[in-house]
């Protein structure tokens, strides 16, 4: 991937109803749109990455307004695939973090399907942003921490069994 690599737009988008969601980032890099499809747990992943990367990285100097991305996203683009591995890396001369993604379906282990880098505000937002689609999916049980659905959740910590047979209660009390 040669060229410049700054990602003119990027964001995280969940797409379906909650516990039917499928989710992607989306990048404009040279005018182009990627998609890459992932798993939720890859977009928590990616999100808590760029939260500590932002918080080791050395402070920087006055942070300058950029210009909304205004450009929208191709989302028919062709440029689509499945990520199977992530990397993220810093660019010191540039003062931006890099996202490399690999395609699943790839057979060689060293072509990345996509690159692109984001300055310190795209980086924030873009965590930010991925927490939030995360959380607004199925709310979690309290108990067992699994997700819960529109109809009856079943919690192996309640499983709405009563240890003891009601009868048997009843004749140990009457004794």
């Amino acid at each position: 991937m040669g060229g410049d690599l700054d990602a003119e737009r990027i964001q995280v988008e969940a797409i379906g109803e909650p516990g039917d969601r499928r989710f992607r980032l989306l990048s404009i890099v040279n005018g182009q749109t990627y998609a890459v499809w992932m798993e939720k747990q890859q977009v928590h992943a990616l999100g808590l990455a760029l939260e500590q990367m932002l918080e080791r990285l050395p402070d920087a100097g006055p942070v300058l307004p950029e210009a909304p991305g205004l450009t929208e996203f191709d989302r028919e683009t062709r440029k689509q695939f499945r990520v199977g591995r992530m990397e993220l890396g810093y660019d010191d001369d540039e003062d931006r973090i890099v996202i490399v993604a690999h395609d699943l379906n790839s057979q060689e282990e060293s072509d990345a399907a996509f690159a692109c880098r984001m300055t310190r505000a795209q980086a924030r937002d873009l965590s930010a942003e991925s927490a939030a689609v995360v959380a607004a999916g199925r709310p979690r049980c309290t108990m067992c921490g699994e997700p819960m659905g529109p109809g009856p959740h079943v919690c192996p910590q309640q499983n709405g069994h009563f240890r003891h047979d009601l009868e048997t209660v009843d004749d140990a009390e009457d004794t």
